[in-house]
């Protein structure tokens, strides 16, 4: 199953800077933690299907414009500014927002032009359908990481070594995990969906993470599930401020 890479991320920064975040609010106090609670909300596709490319493509344009709604309504009710985002559905990899399509990449997003982009192959085609209701929701929360500001100040984060590099790149990554947490607690139930089989995705996002000695830019399988699940458990976005979190908890 493929790593999401980041779309944006500030490779040339230089600067000294201590980690937790403590001086960008824009992180730490952006107003999508006051926002409350993402209601639950109805999908009318409730299933991506994994029967054919066809079919696959219709469900996930079907879900992306659920989450457009779902979203839109939210960002209004709070008073933020949205703009929906666009879905382009690959039947094999390409280039993509300039950048060439990574290795058993899956999915990736455009800042640029605010797009997302799935690919559906064989790959896909036989990988159980909860994980791609995780993926599609995760290349979504880089839109509200853009949306709100919080792209912007990560990529202004100065860092003084790789060891911190990896670490502000794993508190970007680890919130989009909890934001398509929140998502998925407000539709899991309405999409027929049960608790085993949540218990059962986060199993898999256990499996897929940086398991090495260090902790890449990605996190480790456990840190993964569990901002997934607290994204999950509380459809806060208040419950995905990554960047005050102790180092150990984005390890």
């Amino acid at each position: 199953m493929a790593v999401l890479p980041l779309s944006g991320t500030a490779e040339a920064r230089t600067i000294t800077s201590a980690y937790p975040i403590k001086n960008a609010p824009a992180l730490t106090d952006n107003k999508l933690y006051k926002s409350g609670v993402l209601p639950a909300f109805a999908c009318r596709q409730g299933a991506l299907s994994t029967a054919n490319s066809k079919a696959a493509k219709k469900t996930l344009q079907a879900l992306w414009a659920c989450m457009n709604k779902a979203w839109g309504a939210y960002f209004g009710k709070a008073g933020l500014t949205f703009k929906p985002a666009k879905l382009i559905v690959l039947t094999k990899a390409r280039r993509f927002c300039d950048d060439k399509w990574g290795k058993d990449q899956a999915g990736s997003f455009c800042d640029k032009t605010s797009t997302g982009a799935i690919l559906i192959d064989k790959d896909y085609l036989r990988t159980r359908e909860v994980f791609h209701f995780q993926l599609v929701a995760r290349v979504y929360a880089y839109h509200l990481q853009r949306l709100t500001g919080i792209s912007e100040a990560f990529e202004a984060i100065p860092y003084s070594s790789k060891k911190e590099l990896n670490e502000q790149l794993r508190r970007s990554s680890l919130q989009s995990f909890c934001l398509a947490g929140v998502f998925l607690g407000a539709t899991w139930k309405t999409a027929a969906r049960k608790a085993e089989s949540w218990r059962a995705l986060l199993s898999v996002m256990r499996a897929n993470g940086d398991e090495g000695k260090k902790p890449g830019p990605q996190g480790r399988g456990a840190g993964i599930a569990r901002w997934l699940d607290k994204g999950y458990a509380s459809r806060d976005p208040r419950s995905c401020n990554t960047w005050t979190a102790s180092s150990k908890q984005v390890a």
